[in-house]
Parts: C-alpha cells; structure tokens; sequence
C-alpha cells in the first residue's frame, strides 16, 4: 500500500494519523470528562492532569503532521457520485471544523494550564509544570498567574469539547450512512486493512 492519497483511496499515512488521532482525542474526551466532573481524589487527579497534558500536546503534534501530510500528498478519494450539495458542504465543514479543534484544544488546554495559579512556584500541592510524560516542560507564556485567563481558556477549552464531540457524532454518523445505507466505499477506503480502490 503506497503512503501517498490517490482519488481512490486514502494511503497508510493518512490511514494511521486518522485512526491514532481518534483513539487518543476520544481517550482524552473520556478522561477530561472524569476529571472534570467525578473526581474527588486529588493525588488521582492530579496524575491524571499531567498525563492529560501530556497526550494533548501529542495530539497537537500529530494534527500538525496531519496538516503537513495533506499539503504534501494533497489527492484525497473522490467523493461518490450523485451526492447532494448540502451533504459535500456539511463533510467539508465537518472535517475543517475537526482540524480547527484539534489545534484549539491542546493551545486552549496549555494556556489554561500556564495561567493557573498552580503552575506558579509555591503552589499547593506542589508546582504543576507542563511537563510531557515527564521528558520536557512546555514554555510558561503566562507568569506569574492571571485569573481571568485562566477562566477565558477554561472556557474556550470547555465550549471547544462540546463542538468537538457534536462534530465528531456528525462525522462518524456521516460514515455510517455511506456503509450501511448507501454502501459505497467510503468508509473502507479508510479502514486499516482495506483493498479498496487498490
């Protein structure tokens, strides 16, 4: 299989981009989930954080890849025929809406975290630093704390999950429409395994 798109089917790098990414953004809505609303154990959450950080900024990267990979192997499958105007505009603003978040939610998630007051020396229970799996720290553009930022990128990050999952509902309803009502080949040429259009 060629790591190159062709107009009839994806190739393996957009393949395993694709599929990672989803794993890693529907773990980490899972986790910001219980993080936000269902624990009361803070040594849990607090590890729970870090790693939370840590996968966002792999999600950044990978979706910064994903962009590159698109502007160096710009063929994407055609799209089926007979399709109806409104459905192509809503796929093309589903996925640009995608890719927006995925840059958004990671940059929203690190300021919000840089212009926390826990990530300031001194802070209880100990200071939160952007740590990546404990490799390296992020740049701290917000020193000392603000607050009010704080709460603007909470928000921004909050709001921007909710879009997220409504797009992704769309998205995968979407696939699911092309296999099982209309049959086409839409979504197998996604699958990992797929032959389509080989």
């Amino acid at each position: 299989m060629s790591a190159h798109n062709t107009s009839q089917r994806w190739g393996w790098v957009a393949k395993t981009l694709h599929w990672v990414m989803a794993v890693l953004i529907i773990g980490l809505a899972i986790v910001g989930t219980i993080m936000a609303n269902f624990l009361n154990d803070m040594a849990l959450q607090f590890e729970l954080t870090q790693q939370h950080k840590s996968f966002g900024f792999v999600v950044f990267t990978l979706a910064l890849i994903r962009i590159a990979w698109r502007w160096f192997s710009p063929a994407v499958p055609t799209e089926p025929e007979g399709q109806p105007v409104w459905e192509r505009v809503a796929s093309h603003v589903t996925h640009y809406g995608l890719y927006a978040l995925m840059l958004i939610m990671p940059l929203s998630g690190w300021m919000m975290s840089t212009s926390s007051p826990l990530n300031d020396p001194g802070a209880y229970p100990t200071q939160v630093k952007n740590m990546v799996f404990g490799i390296f720290e992020l740049p701290d553009p917000v020193h000392p704390a603000n607050e009010t930022l704080e709460k603007a990128f909470h928000m921004i990050h909050a709001y921007s999950s909710y879009l997220l999952a409504a797009l992704l509902i769309l998205h995968i309803a979407g696939a699911m429409k092309h296999h099982f009502i209309l049959r086409d080949t839409t979504l197998r040429r996604m699958l990992p395994l797929s032959k389509v259009g080989k």
